[in-house]
């Protein structure tokens, strides 16, 4: 096979519209031509949305249908801001093994066109097609066309009439998301060279592009930086000086440029760190209720530690606070930070050492700990926790003392009952009420 080379790569952008409301829609004709929000949680709390109350103004959409999105509903945006834009919307309780499979379809389609396929996201992945150097360039892309349209019509008959994806081409991972990005629903755009990149990136604004979000798009305002014209004629210098490494992405981007690989599963890094977060859909200061959020999200982290068969050491906690619209930003000292710009949510986080565990108890002692020494009894509305530093359990020691073999055999019981007949099947009695 033509081996990889920058001089010859050819990009496509897979992009599935509007996925978790299309692929409901799928699944339910009677959906389907009517906007259409999903929502997270079981179907009680959809129940809930539709009584009113406060969990409307705290549940955010998931997802939008390109119908809901038609009357300016987006994804992210609270219930009651996508009820006032569009009142007919109906919301609808997200399913995530539903998703996942219908992304394990796609990707099945996916490889059979190149070995070289990123999932970058639940809905979206990179695909590299290989350019062989005695073809002429246009030909090239004219392949990559042919395959972009089988793949639209393969997804069409095997996953679903009504679910479509955008596709962009092009000759890195950067400029290949942009031209998925510029034709939507069900778009192929083709960014052929560095010329035409450039020439799109000109006709955008700073934050339409993957990897300028609301914050550094304000930096850039601040130093007087609107347009990527205007970024092109800043001095690499400089903007190392003003955004350190990232100063070279932004130096790159305003000129179509990237380096990064498409990396397939089997050449993915090992997994650096393992967490879960959850956001609350009211604001509590009741500690029984945030002990038992933060120990089933700790159980939830050992359970996918004792899965890949690793053990961490570095615990992180944080939170956020209820939304408070005066906030501005604020730091303490180095083991904690309170962070956020003027109306958004303002928390905390801090991180601790323990040793080598895969033991949801222990990982919640730790984050406790941290919780307790941050927590100045305010209400939050969102808590995460992860932990790093993560090695292999695999060889192991094992231990001749009682109470440690009772323990882990206690373990992998409640694992194996869990994995045949549900999360929490079998759990800690504190959570029996959560």
């Amino acid at each position: 096979m033509f081996a990889r080379t920058r001089k010859h790569r050819l990009i496509l952008h897979i992009d599935f519209n509007s996925y978790f409301a299309t692929v409901e829609q799928q699944a339910n004709p009677r959906l389907r031509g009517k906007p259409v929000g999903v929502i997270g949680g079981p179907a009680r709390n959809a129940l809930a949305c539709e009584v009113g109350g406060d969990r409307v103004k705290r549940t955010v959409l998931g997802a939008a249908s390109v119908e809901a999105k038609r009357f300016g509903v987006k994804t992210g945006m609270q219930v009651w801001e996508a009820r006032k834009l569009c009142p007919k919307i109906i919301l609808v309780p997200g399913d995530s093994d539903k998703y996942l499979e219908t992304t394990k379809r796609f990707l099945n389609i996916l490889k059979d066109y190149s070995p070289y396929l990123e999932a970058f996201s639940i809905d979206e992945c990179f695909l590299e097609i290989l350019r062989l150097p005695s073809v002429a360039q246009d030909d090239n892309f004219t392949q990559a066309i042919e395959i972009a349209l089988v793949i639209k019509r393969r997804i069409k008959q095997e996953i679903g009439e009504v679910v479509t994806c955008s596709i962009g081409i092009s000759y890195n991972k950067l400029m290949a998301k942009l031209a998925g990005s510029l034709q939507k629903p069900d778009g192929l755009v083709v960014i052929p060279n560095q010329e035409e990149a450039i020439n799109v990136l000109d006709s955008i604004e700073l934050d339409e592009i993957c990897g300028i979000g609301p914050r550094i798009k304000k930096r850039l305002n601040n130093l007087g930086i609107f347009s990527f014209s205007a970024l092109r004629q800043v001095p690499l210098e400089s903007l190392l000086a003003s955004f350190k490494s990232y100063g070279q992405v932004l130096y790159n981007m305003a000129r179509g440029i990237d380096c990064s690989k498409v990396v397939p599963f089997y050449e993915k890094e090992e997994i650096k760190s393992v967490g879960h977060r959850h956001t609350i859909d009211h604001d509590t200061d009741d500690l029984v209720e945030i002990k038992q959020i933060l120990l089933k999200l700790t159980e939830l982290i050992a359970r996918r530690l004792r899965g890949k068969k690793l053990a961490g050491k570095t615990v992180h906690c944080w939170y956020r606070l209820a939304l408070n619209p005066r906030c501005q930003y604020v730091s303490t000292s180095e083991v904690g930070l309170r962070c956020g710009l003027e109306g958004e949510f303002v928390g905390q986080g801090m991180q601790t050492t323990i040793l080598y565990t895969n033991d949801g108890l222990d990982i919640f002692q730790a984050a406790w700990r941290i919780f307790h020494s941050l927590w100045n009894h305010e209400k939050i509305r969102m808590i995460g926790v992860s932990i790093s530093n993560l090695k292999p359990t695999l060889p192991q020691n094992l231990s001749l003392l009682p109470e440690t073999k009772k323990e882990e055999t206690i373990i992998k019981s409640i694992d194996a009952i869990n994995n045949k007949y549900g999360e929490f099947t079998l759990q800690r009695g504190i959570l029996l009420t959560s």
